[in-house]
């Protein structure tokens, strides 16, 4: 049987669409099974869908920006899954390739020609059960939006500091360029085993620190203030209460992405140097 390969794309544009039913012919061109996802497959008029979380298959091709290559993150059936994102995005830190460069990119993967980049995933807890794990980031923002979280952060059982703000990014290496980078966080490079916590728009003058994930990242929602919402990789998970708190692990899963030269980081601090000189 000939190797799959998956294809997930952004909802709703007709160019997607497009590109879509293009790299699925490529792919059997080069006689490979191509699978589109079940609602790509319908939309664009793709035969043979399936729901991303059903397909087992050799390489995801994700067309898109970075949220098509979080949602092939979250949802593909075996995490090893190596994912071949193409840029049909705004920003598209997470992608390799452009929808131009599909065709010898696909071909250089068949042949072997590349390098796989492993990006590790964080575990967020609640009430010592995971609720799911996270790329990028896990955001707590106040469930009323005009009040200040109130914020205690704890490392290995000990209280480091209490902060009011308007919400906290907890960021992975690979999530330090996206929101929490926005926030005026570091940039942290991907082999690091360590998670940057940045608080929105803070009152005390500490804004970011970084610190190993192996410390035991804990965050307990205080009073006085508001719930959190809870979001991870852009997702509402659930609602955090008052005196409740949220404990951050290094995953045993990681993301793995198909790379043809620059790391991750090469690439990410180029596009972010071209948007700042393009601003």
């Amino acid at each position: 049987m000939p190797k799959a390969v998956g294809i997930l794309a952004k909802k709703g544009s007709k160019e997607i669409y497009t590109e879509a039913r293009r790299i699925h012919g490529i792919i059997e061109q080069h006689g490979f099974r191509s699978i589109p996802d079940e609602e790509l497959g319908r939309d664009a008029k793709i035969p043979g869908g399936k729901p991303l979380k059903q397909m087992a298959i050799d390489l995801i091709v994700t067309i898109g920006g970075d949220g098509t290559v979080l949602k092939a993150a979250k949802e593909m059936l075996k995490p090893k899954t190596p994912i071949l994102a193409v840029n049909m995005g705004r920003r598209g830190y997470l992608t390799e390739v452009e929808p131009s460069e599909f065709e010898a990119a696909f071909t250089k993967w068949e042949k072997g020609d590349y390098e796989l980049e492993e990006q590790w995933k964080l575990s967020v807890l609640h009430k010592n059960r995971l609720v799911g794990e996270a790329l990028n980031e896990a955001l707590l923002l106040p469930t009323i939006p005009a009040n200040m979280l109130n914020l205690n952060l704890a490392l290995r059982g000990k209280r480091v500091f209490q902060a009011r703000a308007d919400g906290i990014i907890v960021s992975t290496p690979t999530g330090s360029t996206a929101h929490s980078f926005s926030a005026g966080g570091p940039v942290l490079e991907t082999s690091m085993d360590s998670v940057s916590l940045t608080l929105i728009a803070p009152l005390q003058p500490v804004k970011s620190i970084v610190v190993p994930i192996k410390t035991g990242v804990q965050l307990l929602v205080a009073q006085p203030g508001p719930r959190a919402n809870l979001v991870m990789d852009g997702r509402l998970e659930r609602e955090i209460g008052i005196g409740q708190s949220l404990s951050f692990r290094k995953s045993g899963n990681s993301t793995f992405f198909v790379r043809f030269g620059d790391s991750f980081l090469q690439r990410s601090l180029r596009r972010l140097s071209s948007e700042r000189e393009n601003s």
